[in-house]
């Protein structure tokens, strides 16, 4: 059945409250003396309407106030201390849903649901194998240049929000597919030292056993509350990006014009889109082609031979070749890696 346009959220769409992530980052920079006009300057964004609390802004607007702000505020710590600031923050609702969580497990299922709220910028899935517990995340709108500045922002959110639920910083291991940075001072203070840097796939792992560890504030009352609320105001949609990733998730080998059609589009007009939002459509395969390697080689350990049949490649030397384009590595070496 093709996705209507309500289906996905683009890039130009205005579906994000200009009171919540836009707001702290003003204010953040306001804060270190950044001259309000110059902040916003290119990005149509309105003062007026920030204060209003009712403005809705797209994604692309929010990316060039970062991209604004980057160059603005002084030192390398603004999206750091902007995730500080995502939780509890100005998110009503959902804020108290997880503030009332069970527990990690209940937490993160909810931001599975209700991304669109907290996090539309990126979206994970998640796997586990006997130790530990991984989310693996991608670009949802496509974020250009402002992706790095996005994964900092909401990966401090992370640390910052676990620590005051559980009342301890969790051990989390970060795996970033881009170099170590200059300012990796930054991520030692606001992450931790559990860092690995030019990764095969951006992910966060940490051990199994800190799931269920109860959250201080837990109360399956409350929470039921806040849902009934962010029930009346749910956001359904999805990232562009996200969309045509889960339209290819169970059907990789589906082709540019097949996925066009379940959008409505032309294969043209589909790859105009694309190229809208940062990338091709052999690119978003690719990607998914890696996740279902690293997952068949490095978690499940499947031999050479089931993998490349679980992955419907005919002979073994084709499936060693995309593994090592789209890893870097050999099957052996992720085997044992």
């Amino acid at each position: 059945m093709p996705l209507t346009r309500r289906s996905f959220l683009s890039l130009d769409d205005k579906f994000l409250p200009a009171h919540q992530l836009a707001a702290s980052l003003i204010d953040l920079a306001m804060s270190r003396g950044v001259d309000r006009n110059r902040l916003m300057r290119g990005t149509r964004i309105f003062y007026q309407d920030i204060k209003a609390g009712s403005t809705q802004l797209s994604a692309e607007q929010v990316l060039r106030l970062m991209d604004n702000a980057k160059s603005l505020v002084a030192g390398f710590d603004c999206s750091f201390q902007l995730g500080r600031r995502v939780f509890p923050g100005n998110y009503g609702a959902i804020s108290n849903a997880l503030l009332h969580s069970r527990d990690l497990h209940d937490a993160l299922r909810l931001l599975s649901v209700y991304a669109q709220h907290i996090c539309p910028f990126m979206h994970s899935y998640a796997y586990h194998d006997e130790q530990q517990y991984h989310l693996v995340f991608y670009d949802a709108v496509g974020c250009g240049e402002q992706w790095q500045f996005i994964v900092e922002t909401y990966f401090s959110a992370l640390v910052s929000a676990t620590k005051l639920l559980l009342g301890q910083r969790l051990p989390f291991h970060f795996d970033f597919p881009f170099a170590r940075p200059r300012y990796i001072q930054e991520y030692e203070t606001n992450l931790g030292f559990r860092l690995n840097f030019s990764q095969s796939q951006l992910r966060i792992r940490f051990d199994r056993e800190w799931l269920h560890k109860p959250f201080a504030q837990q109360s399956c009352s409350l929470k039921w509350h806040a849902l009934q609320h962010i029930k009346l105001h749910e956001v359904s949609s999805q990232g562009f990006i996200q969309a045509v990733r889960n339209s290819l998730r169970h059907r990789r080998h589906q082709t540019l014009q097949q996925t066009a059609l379940l959008f409505a589009m032309s294969p043209a007009t589909f790859k105009r889109k694309l190229s809208q939002h940062g990338v091709r459509f052999q690119q978003l395969q690719d990607e998914l082609g890696k996740q279902q390697a690293i997952y068949l080689l490095q978690v499940q350990k499947l031999n050479n031979e089931d993998s490349a049949s679980m992955m419907a490649f005919s002979d073994i030397p084709n499936f060693r070749r995309a593994v090592k384009r789209w890893t870097g590595f050999t099957p052996n070496q992720l085997r044992i890696g």
